[in-house]
């Protein structure tokens, strides 16, 4: 038992001890050297297998199976530690973490902590198929059909080489098309190099594949090829073989070229015509691979669908310093065929081109077009062919000839300058093979200033236009200014004005009065720094009263101009009550012109009478102007002594009476006029007074029906006087009734 409690709890004080570390997302860790370090996977499902791979570059250094990783690292360096797990669904979930073991290992970081590429190439992806991508970017497929990627790693940070077979499937099953990464299980995920998928003809609606880098510092990069189903080439008559290889064969001789032991090639003939029986494939003609002593027989292929079907097929080939040719041959009905060769070299990496070779892409940049005295300039060349370990930079700031600073591997600097010059900066990059190859810059130093305030003024008559001539602190990103004018006029009348004016750039005051006025101008910058300018403006005279009118129509032109809201508001207002105004006035004058049409005896101003009483009335007020007028004390009306009017009767001139007695005693009937007495009666129907008025006052009408000037009234009939004896007419010549008045005279 007690055996039993120390183990647990030496496994419990081990498990403490360790770095254990969760990777279901990359992530980086520093260890020390000898340092043994313990990695497991997270929410893992039941059943599921593992496969942790540890790699140094290109070369896998360790792999192991157990859920839980365990690794001891024994020398410095930069390592990649990736998992697969593969759950009983057989899906896939890959990670990686990016291990750096060291004591004083440390990589290059930027201002923003993040991590350096040590890589100054752009990271960018490299890849062939087979079947080749076309002129389109299509890769296109004669029915069921293998299609092999190979990836050819261009940047040693790459840590993932992931391959999505098509971006519309999922192949992993969590819903999501386009996380797959179908060659996680492959070492093709973390070298490059060769990976091979099947497609078949309606397995999917749309085909396209996606080729992804991952670099340690998560940096990315993706392309994509459309699969494109065509139908089979010419099946008939005789054969004609065609070839496709990769890696490709080099376009200057043809000969396909390969530098690592072993190396792969991958060979497709599908593409071959006519009536085709097999493809035979020799992968290497000068070799007896079936060893009946006869090479020229040899079918590598032989055991491959792509024997029968001239589909993918891949061989792989070891170092040699001879010539290497290998075969398609394709084989039709009565022994016809046709025959291809591609040739294939062993050869050393390309040597990447030297500094004078790839000067012409390279970029020599600063990150400002200037720099203010003291503060940092960040200097760069860019576009550099081989890995930064590669070069050695020799800095000279300011162009006096002298090395000021030399570094290896890194491709950026700072300096400060103390001095405000124009400067010529140059660096001279230098490769392992001893070329080098100078680069020159100028950038310019300038002195720190601040924010200064200034204005100028021009003055005409009493107005005075101010003319900002502040300036903004050089170091400032931002060089908006904030203005507060003071013109120094203390008359109230003028602090609208003023008021207008404080807050512009460009400001333009009146004065009233003459006299010397202290005018400042204060500016407030980004960074809150203030500064002052005041100034003395003399104005030599008041301004008149035809200036100040020629004043009050620019303030009225320029308020109409840009005046507020508030005064455009105003003015809409008074429009609209002189609108209105005009309105009632055409109203009353309409209604009132109705009235007169409805009762032409009446004037204006009686009609005005009348509907003021009927307004009045309606609002209970006229009920009280009768009550006032019945209590007036009723006046004694003026007695007007009327006059007499003179009638010509037969050459006699005979007063009438006045028109008051005439009311009294009855009209005169037009028999009447021109007779002195009355001896007897006459038999004519007596007309009574009222229809004799009536009668009268139609002739009346008659009379003047046609003429400009109203109608007279007609002057009441008046006694006549009693003529002198012997001068009596006779009845005979008199007619009508005879009046009241007359009767008993």
């Amino acid at each position: 038992m007690y055996k039993f409690l120390s183990k647990v709890t030496a496994t419990i004080l081990i498990l403490f001890l360790l770095p254990i570390v969760s990777v279901l997302a990359s992530g980086k860790m520093e260890v020390k050297i000898g340092e043994k370090v313990m990695l497991q996977g997270e929410n893992v499902k039941t059943g599921s297998t593992y496969k942790w791979i540890v790699k140094k570059g290109k070369e896998i250094i360790s792999t192991q199976s157990s859920p839980i990783f365990n690794y001891t690292f024994l020398q410095q360096g930069e390592f990649d530690v990736n998992l697969t797990i593969t759950d009983s669904l057989n899906n896939t979930t890959n990670t990686s973490i990016y291990v750096l073991a060291g004591d004083k290992y440390s990589r290059p970081s930027g201002e923003d902590g993040e991590l350096i590429d040590y890589d100054s190439s752009p990271l960018a992806i490299s890849y062939s198929t087979l079947p080749h991508v076309q002129s389109d970017g299509a890769v296109h497929l004669i029915g069921d059909n293998k299609v092999l990627f190979n990836i050819t790693p261009t940047r040693s940070d790459v840590i993932e080489y992931r391959i999505d077979r098509n971006i519309f499937e999922d192949s992993n099953g969590n819903r999501r098309a386009n996380d797959d990464v179908d060659n996680a299980g492959d070492n093709s995920y973390l070298l490059g190099g060769f990976w091979e998928t099947q497609y078949r003809v309606g397995e999917s609606t749309k085909t396209v594949a996606e080729i992804t880098l991952v670099t340690k510092t998560g940096e990315k990069t993706k392309s994509q090829i459309e699969i494109i189903f065509d139908h089979d080439p010419r099946r008939d008559g005789d054969p004609v073989a065609k070839l496709e290889v990769t890696p490709e064969p080099n376009p200057s001789d043809q000969l396909v070229y390969l530098y690592d032991d072993p190396s792969t090639v991958g060979f497709y003939s599908k593409l071959s015509e006519g009536k085709i029986l097999e493809f035979r494939i020799d992968k290497n003609i000068f070799e007896d691979s079936n060893g009946d002593g006869n090479p020229a027989n040899d079918i590598d292929n032989v055991n491959d669908i792509s024997f029968k079907t001239g589909d993918v097929w891949q061989t792989e080939y070891k170092k040699t310093d001879e010539q290497i040719i290998a075969q398609l041959i394709v084989v039709g009905e009565e022994g016809k065929g046709s025959r291809v060769q591609r040739g294939i070299w062993f050869s050393d990496s390309p040597r990447p081109p030297t500094i004078i070779e790839a000067k012409g892409d390279i970029e020599f940049v600063a990150d400002k077009g200037f720099v203010l005295k003291g503060d940092p300039i960040v200097f760069t060349v860019k576009g550099l062919k081989q890995a930064l370990d590669n070069y050695i930079f020799s800095w000279d700031f300011d162009g006096d000839g002298m090395v000021d600073k030399e570094i290896e591997a890194e491709n950026s600097t700072s300096h400060i300058y103390d001095y405000a010059e124009l400067y010529t900066v140059k660096v001279t990059v230098t490769d392992t093979e001893g070329i080098s190859a100078d680069f020159a810059l100028d950038v310019l130093v300038k002195d720190v200033i601040g924010t200064v305030s200034d204005f100028e003024y021009e003055i005409d008559g009493n107005t005075v236009q101010f003319i900002n001539q502040s300036t903004v602190a050089l170091n400032l990103t931002n060089n908006n200014l904030d203005y507060t004018w003071s013109f120094g006029d203390t008359d109230s009348d003028n602090y609208e004005e003023q008021r207008n004016q404080i807050g512009l750039e460009d400001p333009v005051y009146s004065y009233v009065k003459a006299g010397t006025y202290i005018v400042t101008l204060t500016v407030v910058d980004a960074d809150q720094v203030t500064d002052t300018k005041t100034a003395e403006v003399v104005i030599g005279g008041d301004l008149g009263v035809s200036d100040i009118a020629d004043e009050a129509q620019d303030t009225v032109r320029e308020a109409g101009e840009g005046s507020s809201i508030i005064v455009k508001i105003l003015k809409v207002l008074l429009y609209l009550i002189l609108i209105v105004l005009v309105l009632v006035v055409f109203i009353v004058g309409g209604f009132l012109a109705f009235l007169k049409v409805q009762h032409p005896d009446l004037t204006f101003e009686e009609l005005i009478d009348e509907l003021k009483i009927k307004i009045l009335g309606k609002l209970g007020v006229h009920d009280m102007i009768e009550e006032e007028k019945l209590e007036e004390p009723a006046q004694k009306e003026p007695v007007v002594e009327e006059p007499v009017v003179e009638e010509l009767i037969e050459g006699e001139v005979v007063k009438e009476a006045p028109a008051s007695a005439a009311q009294e005693a009855g009209p005169t009937p037009d028999w009447m006029r021109g007779a002195s007495s009355v001896e007897e009666p006459i038999d004519e129907p007596v007309v009574e007074p009222e229809q004799a008025s009536e009668e009268m006052a139609a002739d009346l009408t008659e009379e003047d029906e046609g003429e400009d000037e109203p109608p007279t009234p007609p002057t009441p009939p008046t006694p006549p006087t009693p003529p002198a004896s012997g001068d009596t007419p006779s009845l005979s010549d008199q007619s009508g009734p005879v009046p009241d008045w007359l009767k008993g005279a």
